[in-house]
This record gives structure tokens, sequence and C-alpha cells, in this order.
């Protein structure tokens, strides 16, 4: 991935392991990719929880790639 694609805008969305199936309902809108990764983090300590990332590209960024990312 490019240097750039972190400071073009992304959404996360959180996959719930529970009925919701996701949480929230609509995916939360950053600013930045960096932004995005920073408020995935706090998602991946929650059991049952995995944040997804949507670049403004349009790639899906699973939750291994984003563990990746905060190394």
């Amino acid at each position: 991935m490019e240097t750039e694609a972190f400071s073009r805008p992304a959404s996360l969305k959180i996959w719930h392991a529970g009925p919701e199936h996701f949480f929230p309902a609509e995916p939360e809108q950053f600013a930045s990719l960096s932004e995005a990764i920073a408020a995935a983090a706090d998602t991946l300590a929650v059991p049952g929880r995995q944040p997804w990332i949507v670049t403004d590209e349009g790639e899906l960024l699973p939750p291994n790639w984003i563990r990746s990312q905060l190394h």
C-alpha cells in the first residue's frame, strides 16, 4: 500500500459475533486511514468484535492487516 493511502478517507465497520452482526449499524467515517486504524485498535481488544476498514479506493482491510499496522 502506498504511503499516501494513509492520509485518504476510510471507513470502519465492526463485525460483532452476537446477533447484532454489525456494531454500529453504519460504518464510521474517518478523515484518514491512519485515524481509522487507531480507532480499530481499541476494538481489537474486545472479545467477539472484529474491525474491518474500507479504504477510499474500496479496498477491504481485515483485522489481521490492521493488527500488522499496530506494531
